[in-house]
């Protein structure tokens, strides 16, 4: 998924080829996944005639500033991307077809007096392209829910300490949440606790001030990297475990090690993959899974000291020892007479009722009445 340093480079390039054009005409697909809160030709009609101003980003979304409201405003999901007709590089590589329109385009700019198009692309229609009718974006939804974006408004270690100590969740997950801090995906989450050397699942509110300093310190520089280098893997620093943690799966001596020779490890935090190093990235006790083992507190400690719940009924029936048949098949226990006529949902008034009117139980009342008979005689 593209993350703060890709959009960073989406967002350079429509500075340098879009900036200062008009639209002449919008090519939209109409697409009711894609187009959030708007439809294709609605996108169409309300941009085309305007002259974009500038390019501007937080976290994962991105949006161009209009000569007047509303702004398109563009998050890539997951496979989303901006191709520029005159620069095939604006993606990490030279396309394999250089054949216009790309294919899976969703809209294409035509600019007026430029023979240059931009199309947005996305096969797997996980982007989202809206309009705000705002003259500020950041400062209503979707943007304004989301966290500071730490390039563009940097966190102070204090308001680090703040965030982390007010919530209880694995520090991969709280990096991940958007609503906490925007623009950090799954690669660079992970990048980030590599260097500041912690596990990611150690909980948020357990961390030492120690633990803290060296996050931010890593989060600063991570983040602030990969916009500087438009997210471009042959720019960053040979120490990254970004250029080591793809090859899960594969096999090979040197597939998912480092340079010094630790394995690359995977696990699930978050509902992500989060790539680690065992032996350098340090765990603050107790991290997720642990905590009930470490103190002795039961799972579910609720559903267990409630006398009424069913599960407790359960387990106290169920240390009761059972009857075993000869042929060691369990027997079911007898009925009573009262028990029985309680599971067949009769109390016992009802039941007798039912006797008495019955063949059989007008015999037994009809001899019972003679044998009083004879001894009133």
């Amino acid at each position: 998924m593209p993350e703060i340093g890709e959009v960073a480079r989406i967002v350079g390039r429509l500075n340098r080829h879009l900036v200062g054009k008009t639209i002449s005409s919008v090519d939209a697909q109409e697409d009711p996944i894609l187009f959030k809160d708007t439809t294709a030709s609605e996108f169409a009609s309300k941009l085309q005639g305007r002259t974009v101003q500038a390019a501007k980003q937080h976290g994962k979304y991105f949006w161009l500033v209009m000569d007047k409201p509303p702004h398109p405003l563009l998050h890539l999901g997951m496979t989303g991307w901006i191709y520029i007709k005159s620069d095939p590089f604006s993606h990490y590589k030279k396309p394999a077809s250089e054949t216009w329109p790309p294919k899976f385009h969703k809209f294409i700019f035509k600019l007026h007096d430029d023979d240059d198009e931009i199309a947005f692309v996305d096969s797997r229609r996980l982007a989202r392209v809206r309009i705000i009718d705002h003259d500020n974006p950041r400062s209503v939804p979707p943007l304004n829910k989301n966290g500071p974006d730490p390039v563009k408004e940097p966190v102070s270690l204090e308001w680090l300490r703040e965030k982390l100590k007010a919530r209880k969740v694995p520090v991969k997950a709280w990096l991940l949440d958007q609503s906490a801090i925007a623009g950090i995906g799954n690669w660079v989450g992970d990048e980030i606790l590599y260097h500041a050397r912690l596990h990611p699942e150690c909980y948020t509110h357990n961390l030492e001030e120690s633990h803290i300093s060296d996050l931010h310190k890593a989060l600063c520089f991570i983040t602030k990297t990969a916009v500087e280098t438009d997210a471009d893997s042959s720019k960053f620093p040979k120490n990254w475990l970004f250029l080591h943690r793809w090859g899960k799966g594969k096999k090979g001596e040197k597939v998912n090690k480092l340079p010094t020779g630790e394995k690359v490890e995977f696990l699930t935090v978050g509902g992500r993959t989060s790539a680690y190093i065992r032996g350098l990235q340090r765990k603050v006790s107790p991290v997720v899974g642990e905590e009930e083992k470490g103190n002795g507190k039961r799972k579910n400690p609720k559903l267990e000291d409630d006398e009424n719940s069913d599960s407790t009924l359960k387990k106290k029936n169920s240390n009761r020892p059972k009857k075993v048949s000869a042929r060691g098949r369990s027997k079911k226990p007898e009925l009573t007479p009262d028990s029985k006529n309680m599971v067949e949902g009769k109390t016992t008034e009802v039941a007798a009722k039912e006797v008495e009117n019955s063949d059989e139980g007008k015999l037994k009342v009809d001899g019972l009445r003679r044998s009083s008979r004879r001894l009133a005689k």
